[in-house]
């Protein structure tokens, strides 16, 4: 959309709005004036389709973009995790936008860091300007159970690349990647971490290569999203002592659900 376009578009909003009958008439034919429930953040409200006209909008926005439907709850379970001397960790960070939201928390809590780690050495091109860009940490490395080298294949959009071995028919074949992997616990991680995963099918890897800092008590909270290996997950999150909980409405984990928060609780 142009400026121009923009401009003129803001102008007659700004004329419907101080119009305010003109305004109730025409969104009553457009979107009509019964009570009605929506979705938004995960929870089905009841709203009017006229008198809370920008909430059913925006529900129907989020219906469409799983950004706006998914990982605007996630953002928040996440900020609820935070605080001073707390370190956010965000594997498979993509372009970083988590990380990029959540680095305005180094304004509210003291010693208080973010760092992003993204295996795709082109995808790490656009996160490193955005890390720049926002005051975070990122690391072009794959993180693993193991050291050494992952070969990794992608698809048409970044946010699939996953193990070689573990390609499915939304890869493309022959193309991919080789990049260094570490194990978590081999950065130096100042404070408690807060850990987001969302790495296709390795979430297992990744906390395997982060034992040293479970056994050490350094890990808070973890949330995985839409993980493989659930039971080896569950077994390796329970041992060291974490409340599972569906991010949804913080209600006790089941195996059938999607998405997992861990919760170490201080006592």
């Amino acid at each position: 959309m142009t400026r121009r376009r923009l401009d003129r578009l803001r102008l007659i909003q700004k004329q419907i709005n101080e119009r305010p009958r003109l305004r109730e008439w025409l969104t009553r034919l457009r979107h009509g004036a019964r009570d009605l429930d929506v979705v938004l953040f995960k929870r089905k409200v009841r709203i009017n389709a006229l008198r809370e006209n920008g909430y059913y909008r925006a529900s129907q926005l989020a219906h469409a973009n799983s950004l706006l439907r998914d990982e605007t709850l996630v953002m928040q379970r996440i900020s609820m995790m935070l605080g001073d001397g707390v370190t956010f960790v965000d594997v498979g960070a993509n372009i970083g936008i988590f990380s990029a939201v959540i680095a305005d928390a180094q304004r509210l809590f003291r010693d208080f860091r973010v760092i992003a780690f993204e295996a795709d050495p082109a995808t790490f091109e656009r996160l490193a300007v955005n890390a720049e860009r926002f005051g975070f940490d990122a690391v072009n490395v794959a993180l693993a159970a193991d050291a050494g080298e992952l070969h990794f294949a992608t698809g048409a959009v970044s946010g699939i690349a996953t193990r070689r071995d573990l390609a499915g028919r939304a890869h493309i074949p022959g193309r991919g990647f080789t990049v260094a992997a570490r194990r978590l616990d081999s950065f130096d991680l100042p404070g408690k971490l807060v850990i987001k995963i969302d790495v296709e099918h390795m979430e297992l890897d990744v906390l395997a290569g982060a034992g040293a800092l479970f056994e050490a008590g350094r890990v808070a909270a973890v949330y995985l999203d839409e993980f493989n290996d659930k039971g080896a997950v569950i077994d390796f999150l329970t041992e060291f002592g974490f409340e599972l909980m569906a991010p949804l409405r913080l209600h006790p984990f089941s195996p059938g659900r999607r998405s997992l928060l861990a919760v170490r609780r201080q006592h």
